[in-house]
């Protein structure tokens, strides 16, 4: 009797399933670049996002400082002429620390010893935080839970019996709302909000009392004029500033906010300028506009050349009233100041969203990456399955060839990778220079100094690595449906 010998069956190494791959990829080249072009539009449209959040990140980090210092003089004028609400107050105190000049600030305008600002100081942290949460709710909630209260009106509100009751009772139902705190801790703090009620409102009158004795010395003056002349460190304005309580320090208030103030007047002076007849007419005839159509913005733009300042410098010292000493260097310095205030308020509003949402990108686009995501997923699982069903004879011959069921699943994960890495690598760079362009047309050529070269080398990659994983995740169902497929079923299909 013959004796039939049963051998293993033969496994092809990785060099080999490697090559097989390529010729298929080949053969297959129009299905296979459709497949690329799925994930390269996924992968572009996140490398997009990626990087336009990441610029503006670095747009915000770079221009903060110079926002925040564009905004001193107008956060003072407010300041020393109107007191702060209740909500103000509580959030300045909130976001101070013990050494802080607004803690001292508050603490010079309640007259409170250090033991009893220290109480208000941790308190008014506990109602911020408070604060923010229901700020954070949507209408229907916030309705639910506090009526039509807001500010600090939602602690007098909770105060009453009724009033954290009906909280209670709607919080509990709404089991995915998180509250910040314990309601135990809530009810603490309520018996508290008396005694922080009647602190805020001390500080207020301290804000209202220093206000007053400042108008007092403004002497029918505009808090700008005022303001203008602080530069000098023996101003009588600034030694009544601080002695009103206000803690405005001589070496990084006092400095910054006399030439901002000087410069709001003179703008306004230079703006003022085009009601008269004369230095309109003399305007619209450089420009070749009829005087009805000189507008500041036209105005300002021919200021930004030296030679036409120069000129209206002259046209305005002849033709107002109340001369305007202003030279022509002084005005080119006004126009492009104003202009990076411009570009300054657009960055600012531009970058308003940064660091919200999922992975700081804003919550609108972190959920259209998700989706996007998802097609891909599935626009790369219909082309593979599609495959799987043209190559089924194909399947069926490597079977009876011997071909293992992980090998037949790994060809076709493996098939998908290189897609993946061709789409991703496309993707992610087609994706940056999108971005890199979008952001040049809002932002301007100023922010070149703010792109994060090595970042955004570094999200090209992490996104080329997405299209891989991508492309792999999705050929798992179609590769096992491949795998599972019998010779003699896939053979007798045509």
């Amino acid at each position: 009797m013959k004796q039939i010998r049963v051998a293993d069956q033969p496994r092809l190494s990785f060099a080999r399933t490697l090559m097989i791959t390529v010729n298929g990829l080949r053969y297959r080249l129009f299905r296979a670049l459709v497949t690329v072009a799925v994930i390269c539009v996924a992968v572009a449209f996140l490398m997009n996002v990626v990087s336009e959040s990441l610029i503006k990140r670095s747009v915000l980090h770079h221009t903060r400082d110079r926002i925040a210092r564009m905004h001193l003089v107008y956060y003072w004028a407010t300041r020393l002429t109107t007191p702060g609400s209740p909500e103000d107050i509580l959030a300045e105190l909130a976001r101070a620390r013990e050494d802080d000049a607004t803690y001292r600030e508050v603490a010079v305008m309640t007259g409170l010893t250090p033991t009893a600002m220290a109480e208000f100081h941790e308190d008014a942290r506990r109602a911020a935080r408070y604060l923010a949460f229901f700020d954070g709710l949507n209408y229907g909630r916030r309705r639910s839970l506090i009526h039509s209260s807001a500010g600090v009106a939602i602690f007098d509100r909770l105060a009453t019996p009724a009033g954290l009751e009906r909280f209670a009772g709607a919080l509990q139902n709404m089991k995915s709302v998180r509250f910040v705190t314990s309601t135990a801790e809530l009810k603490s703090f309520l018996e508290r909000w008396p005694l922080l009620a009647g602190r805020i409102d001390q500080a207020r009158r301290g804000q209202e009392k220093a206000a007053a004795r400042v108008r007092l010395a403004l002497d029918g003056r505009a808090i700008y004029e005022a303001l203008a002349e602080v530069a000098s460190g023996d101003s009588s304005f600034a030694d009544v500033i601080r002695e009103a309580g206000y803690n405005f320090d001589a070496e990084s208030a006092q400095p910054v906010v006399a030439p901002q103030a000087r410069r709001i007047l003179e703008t306004r002076a230079i703006e003022k300028s085009l009601e008269s007849p004369a230095a309109r007419q003399a305007l619209a005839q450089r420009r070749n506009v009829l005087p009805a159509d000189v507008t500041m913005k036209m105005m300002w733009r021919t200021l930004r050349s030296r030679r036409a300042a120069d000129w209206y410098a002259n046209i305005i010292r002849d033709a107002s009233a109340r001369a305007i000493d202003l030279d022509g260097e002084r005005l080119v310095r006004l126009a492009r100041g104003r202009e990076e205030e411009l570009v300054l308020a657009k960055a600012e509003r531009l970058t308003a969203d940064v660091g919200t949402g999922g992975m700081g990108l804003g919550q609108r686009m972190f959920w259209l990456i998700l989706v996007s995501m998802l097609v891909c997923i599935i626009g790369i699982s219909n082309a593979m399955l599609m495959s799987v069903t043209e190559r089924f004879r194909e399947i069926a011959t490597m079977k009876c060839l011997g071909a293992t069921d992980g090998f037949v699943m790994g060809m076709f994960v493996l098939e998908s990778c290189f897609m993946g890495v061709a789409g991703g690598c496309i993707g992610g760079m087609l994706g940056a220079l999108l971005g890199l362009a979008r952001m040049a047309i809002v932002f301007g050529s100023g922010y070149a100094l703010s792109v994060p070269a090595a970042e955004l080398l570094a999200a090209v990659g992490v996104a080329a690595g997405v299209g891989v994983v991508l492309a792999a995740i999705a050929a798992v169902y179609p590769a096992w449906r491949a795998a599972r497929l019998a010779p003699m079923e896939a053979m007798r299909i045509e």
